[in-house]
């Protein structure tokens, strides 16, 4: 039997991706809210314009015509990609989803949420939710007087917020 090539190795998190319908309005929503930073200046991509063999294309196939995307970076360099596909266009995550109850929501497959860690989660979804974000849910405590919360983005999008790391809240837990 030839071996696993990966077995015993822990790779990290390279990024993430999230389509939205508005490119800047989630840039800033995420530098603001997140501290997420822009490490590079935003594309767009057009096939009537640019390379057909651009490798956006290449993945998306001959559907897409244009694209703009961000780059941004957490706090710990994880990197984190914001898509506007402009045409065809992206659907709003949150007409598709308003209407859904709790269970619906985490009924769904696919991305479940995006883990971050903040040192006052409340204070966080305070003023996330002053510029179009919805709490899901109470507030948890968690050990050792840790808090975690749930958000909904204004594209839909779910945010845990957590008051420590991934490591303190699961390490040495049974």
């Amino acid at each position: 039997m030839v071996p696993h090539p990966y077995k015993n190795q822990n790779f990290v998190v390279n990024h993430f991706g999230v389509a939205v319908d508005n490119v800047d309005k989630a840039s800033e929503w995420y530098g603001k809210h997140l501290g997420f930073r822009r490490i590079r200046r935003d594309r767009t991509t057009d096939r009537d314009v640019d390379d057909t063999n651009s490798p956006i294309f290449k993945i998306y196939g001959d559907k897409l015509n244009k694209v703009k995307v961000a780059w941004l970076s957490t706090g710990n360099g994880v990197g984190f990609e914001i898509f506007e596909f402009i045409d065809p266009p992206t659907e709003k995550a949150e007409e598709i989803k308003k209407d859904w109850s709790l269970e619906q929501q985490y009924r769904r497959g696919g991305y479940f949420h995006l883990g971050i860690t903040a040192p006052d989660p409340e204070a966080v979804a305070e003023k996330a939710c002053e510029d179009g974000a919805v709490q899901i849910g109470e507030t948890v405590d968690l050990y050792d007087g840790d808090k975690a919360l749930y958000l909904r983005d204004p594209w839909g999008n779910v945010v845990e917020i957590l008051s420590c790391s991934y490591e303190q809240l699961m390490g040495n837990r049974e």
